[in-house]
C-alpha cells in the first residue's frame, strides 16, 4: 500500500536559507506525523540552468554588488518588459517540477522561494494542480517576484512584507504573518547574559553556507585584542578556512574555524554576539536565538533592507568589517548585550515553521469541506 505524501516542500538552493527553510518546516510537520517529500527545483532542471542561477546570483553579491542591489529595486514590478520573457523560460526549465509534484500527489505544496511558484501557480490556475500552494518569503521585506498568481496563501516574516505583496497585487486575505521558519531548537535557546568577569567575550562569525562575505576581515578586527574567543564558520569554503587560520595566528586572534556546521543553534547559543550578513535566515535564527547582530557586507536590496529592520528594532549593529573587533568589546563594556538580545527575540514570531504549516494544513481542511459539499449537492 502506497502511503499518500501530505506535503511537498520546494526550494531553489540560490543562498543557504530558503533550503534551511524547507528543512524546518519540513522538521515542524514531522513532527505532526505528516509524510513531506523536500524537492530541491535546481535538481528537476537541466544542470546547466541551476548552475547558472547560482552563478549569476553568486557573482552579482561578491563582484558588482551595487550592480546587483540596481537590479533588485528596478525590478521591484510586475509589469517589468521582461517579464514575458523571464516567465517563458522558467516554464521550460522548470516543467520538470509540475511532473515531480504531480507523481507524489501531496495534500498541500508549499514553497521557499519564488521560483517553484512561477511553473507551480501556472500549473494551479489551470487546474494541473489540485494541491493548495503556500508561498513562505524568506525576508523582511517582499520583492515583487514573490507575487505569482494562483498561489493560495502567502507566509510572510512581518507586516512590512505584508503590504509590499499587497503593493504587488496580492489579495490582503491570502497573506499570513507567520515569520521565517526556523528549527524549533533555535527558540530553546537560554537568553543571553553578560560575559562573567575574567570570561572572555565569544563571538559567532558566520559566512553564509557558500562561504561568502568579509570573513578575512572581519577576523582581523579583533587584531591583538583581548578577552575575546571567535568561533568562526567558513561554510563550504576549503581555501577559506586555511586562509582564516593563518590570519588568526599572524594578528594574534583566538578563534575556532570551522567549515560547514551542522548544528547553528549550538554554535549561536555559545555566543555572546552574531557577526555575519543579513540574509533572512540568518537573521531570523539569530534573533530567535535572542542574539544581538553585528551586520557585515550586507549587499544592496533585501539585506539592507533586512538589516535596516534589525537596527530599528535595537537588536543589532550595522559595521564596516575593520570595525567590528572594537565594537563588539564596546558592546560588552557598555552593558548593551543582554537588552539588545531581549529586542531580538521580541522581533520575530515564535512557533514560525508550526504557523506555515497550519496555514497549509487549513487550506487542506478548506478544500477537504469544499468538495464535500460539493458532493453532498
Amino acid at each position: 500500500m502506497t502511503t499518500r505524501t501530505d506535503l511537498v516542500l520546494v526550494y531553489a538552493p540560490v543562498g543557504a536559507g530558503h533550503k534551511m527553510a524547507a528543512l524546518s518546516t519540513a522538521e515542524a510537520a514531522r513532527r505532526r506525523g505528516l509524510v513531506v517529500e523536500v524537492l530541491d527545483l535546481f535538481e528537476l532542471a537541466p544542470r546547466v540552468v541551476g548552475q547558472s542561477y547560482v552563478a549569476a546570483h553568486l557573482t552579482g553579491q561578491r563582484v558588482v554588488p551595487d550592480l546587483y542591489g540596481s537590479a533588485y529595486f528596478a525590478a521591484n514590478r510586475r509589469d517589468g518588459v521582461l517579464e514575458p520573457v523571464r516567465r517563458g523560460f522558467d516554464h521550460m526549465a522548470f516543467a520538470g517540477l509540475v511532473k515531480r509534484v504531480a507523481e507524489l500527489a501531496p495534500r498541500a505544496v508549499v514553497a521557499t522561494h519564488h521560483l517553484p511558484l512561477v511553473v507551480l501557480g501556472r500549473a494551479r490556475r489551470r487546474g494541473d494542480l489540485a494541491a493548495p500552494l503556500v508561498g513562505v518569503v524568506t525576508d523582511y521585506t517582499a520583492h515583487a517576484c514573490w507575487a505569482e498568481k494562483g498561489v493560495d496563501a502567502f507566509c510572510v516574516a512581518c507586516p512590512r512584507a505584508a503590504r509590499d505583496l499587497v503593493g504587488h497585487g496580492v489579495a490582503r486575505q491570502s497573506i499570513v504573518v507567520t515569520g521565517i521558519p526556523v528549527r524549533r531548537a533555535f527558540e530553546t535557546i537560554a537568553d543571553v547574559r553578560a560575559a562573567a568577569p575574567g570570561e572572555p567575550l565569544r563571538v559567532l562569525v558566520t559566512s553564509g553556507g557558500f562561504g561568502v562575505g568579509p570573513v578575512r576581515a572581519v577576523v582581523r578586527s579583533f587584531a591583538w585584542l583581548e578577552g575575546v574567543a571567535l568561533t568562526v564558520v567558513c561554510g563550504d569554503a576549503p581555501r577559506m578556512i586555511t586562509r582564516v587560520v593563518k590570519d588568526a595566528a599572524a594578528f594574534g586572534v583566538r578563534a575556532n574555524v570551522l567549515g560547514f556546521e551542522r548544528d547553528m543553534p549550538a554554535r549561536i547559543a555559545e555566543a555572546h554576539v552574531v557577526v555575519g550578513k543579513a540574509g533572512g535566515l540568518t537573521v531570523s535564527e539569530t534573533m530567535t536565538a535572542g542574539r544581538p547582530m553585528v551586520i557585515v557586507g550586507a549587499v544592496p536590496g533585501n539585506e539592507t533592507l533586512n538589516a535596516a529592520m534589525v537596527v530599528r528594532a535595537g537588536a543589532g549593529y550595522v559595521a564596516k568589517s575593520a570595525h567590528v573587533g572594537p565594537l563588539t568589546l564596546w558592546m560588552q563594556r557598555s552593558g548593551v548585550v543582554r537588552e539588545m538580545g531581549r529586542r531580538a527575540r521580541e522581533l520575530v514570531v515564535a512557533r514560525s515553521a508550526e504557523r506555515v504549516i497550519d496555514v497549509a494544513m487549513e487550506l487542506v481542511g478548506a478544500r477537504a469541506g469544499a468538495e464535500s459539499a460539493s458532493d453532498a449537492a
